[in-house]
């Protein structure tokens, strides 16, 4: 393994000085925190809801959910069982495969996710996520912009009645990408 060189020593202090979560985990892009405060505002969270965070990662959209003061019943599920600091952020973490839980972590009045995108995975998330809404539950994500996500995401989100938003580029450049992505809002039927 080789050393980091001064330049890439150099862009890591920058980063946390800039206040981003350096993880060096596989298609861990953290969500940058005035993003987090977007999606928690579309999902428009009320006290006493059951929040499903799927994909927790370093727990951005869970602290994002605390900054607003609501009192919710936060569920986080993160596959990575390294990313322990998301353990004091929500009533219950579950370490596993989201996509692997099948009705065990319960329903959820709200669903809020910036999911994996390598090879269409957000797809697969955002979709198996759908599954865990309460009938008029919200589900808010971050997703990638590309053709398979306008293609199977982007139709589910508007006919729910919900939204599809292109973000600016760049969203993510502070986490170490610059793939173009989405905030989509689907609602379940009541």
């Amino acid at each position: 393994k080789q050393k980091p060189q001064p330049a890439e020593i150099d862009a890591m202090r920058e980063s946390l000085r800039a206040g981003v979560t350096v993880a060096a985990v596989a298609q861990l892009f953290p969500t940058p925190a005035e993003l987090a405060a977007r999606v928690v505002a579309a999902a428009s969270i009320e006290t006493g809801q059951r929040v499903l965070e799927p994909s927790a990662g370093t727990g951005a959209l869970l602290d994002a959910i605390r900054r607003t003061g609501i009192d919710v019943d936060i569920v986080a599920v993160e596959i990575n069982e390294s990313l322990t600091g998301i353990v004091n952020k929500a009533r219950r973490v579950h370490y596993g495969d989201f996509l692997q839980c099948n009705g065990d972590l319960g329903t959820f009045d709200r669903v809020l996710m910036n999911p994996p995108f390598e090879s269409g995975a957000d797809i697969r998330h955002i979709l198996h996520a759908v599954s865990f809404l309460k009938p008029g539950g919200r589900l808010v994500a971050i997703c990638a912009d590309g053709p398979r996500q306008n293609e199977r995401l982007r139709p589910l989100a508007e006919q729910s009645g919900g939204t599809w938003e292109a973000l600016p580029p760049g969203a993510f450049q502070g986490a170490g990408t610059g793939v173009r992505t989405a905030l989509l809002v689907i609602e379940a039927a009541s």
